[in-house]
């Protein structure tokens, strides 16, 4: 029988390894500073950790979160683009290899999330139709510019502290609540694969991070990028955590939506452009020069720069 990665990882090791770090200490209180983010420790997190969520619930978790998940390697494409050696486009590369499928028998990180929906329930015409909460599209429209705009040692804290150090803290949250919903370890594999591999990621990544940011400037830089990726994170949360409620209270939707969001007045909230499928338009129209179809998250956490 498989051992999950919640079990296998903690009975034999922390998430994040910060030991082999000595001498590096900028590198230990960023994974410190990632580990204690607000957005690694959502309520939403927590709730899932330990609350009595239902499929259904993860259905609606899942389909505001799919539209993520096959985005990430437009992310380091952009980026790999911008690297400014060949030894850093190796370093990104190792990691697009993964995203890819060549750690999941050829099956990229989308595909396995598609079957894990389907295993939820949800159909096709699902995946493709449900409107996305505004947070999605901000998420997806920060590391977009981010990747194409900021400095490149911006892009690569956005995408490795950012991304591949939370993470793993992240699905382990996620994970306990699908065992309690029924969801076995065949049909969540994407949960298990992708924690197992950006724990691997991350340390390619902090190779990255010790070779390339040498000085005080780059390694601000690094960290400007974790926080703006991490700040997109925890309203992204936010957003998947309204998609939820409004599910279990249907005749409150207005009221909870302007409760998370801190807004009084219903005009202030801006409405969702609309689908994955249409936010796969939007990538491709704003990778051609058009502009982004709705505003993007602004800095709310201190410390962004």
């Amino acid at each position: 029988m498989p051992v999950s990665t919640k079990q296998r990882l903690t009975r034999d090791q922390p998430v994040l390894r910060a030991d082999h770090q000595s001498g590096d200490d900028w590198i230990a209180n960023l994974q410190h500073e990632v580990e204690s983010h607000p957005a690694v420790n959502h309520l939403l997190l927590a709730r899932l950790a330990t609350g009595p969520y239902k499929r259904g619930d993860y259905q609606v978790f899942s389909l505001q979160h799919y539209a993520l998940v096959g985005l990430f390697t437009k992310y380091m494409e952009l980026l790999l683009l911008r690297a400014p050696s060949s030894e850093q486009k190796l370093w990104l590369a190792k990691v697009l290899v993964d995203e890819y499928g060549e750690g999941s028998e050829g099956q990229d990180h989308a595909t396995l999330y598609a079957q894990y929906l389907a295993h939820l329930g949800a159909s096709p015409e699902q995946l493709r139709t449900t409107p996305l909460d505004i947070e999605v599209w901000r998420f997806v429209g920060e590391h977009l510019r981010i990747c194409r705009e900021e400095p490149f040692l911006v892009g690569l804290g956005a995408l490795g502290p950012g991304h591949e150090w939370a993470i793993p803290k992240m699905f382990l949250s996620i994970i306990p609540g699908l065992e309690r919903a029924g969801v076995p370890f065949e049909q969540r594999q994407y949960f298990d694969l992708h924690t197992e591999q950006d724990i691997e990621h991350a340390a390619w990544m902090t190779e990255a991070l010790q070779q390339l940011a040498q000085d005080e400037g780059d390694r601000d830089l690094v960290r400007r990028g974790a926080r703006l990726s991490l700040h997109a994170r925890f309203r992204f949360w936010t957003g998947v955590e309204r998609a939820i409620v409004a599910r279990r209270q249907p005749d409150s939707t207005e009221a909870v939506r302007r409760g998370l969001t801190g807004v009084t007045d219903p005009k202030e909230l801006e409405p969702s452009p609309g689908t994955v499928t249409d936010l796969h338009v939007a990538v491709n129209n704003f990778l051609s020069g058009h502009p982004w179809p709705c505003a993007l998250p602004k800095t709310g956490f201190q410390n962004l720069s």
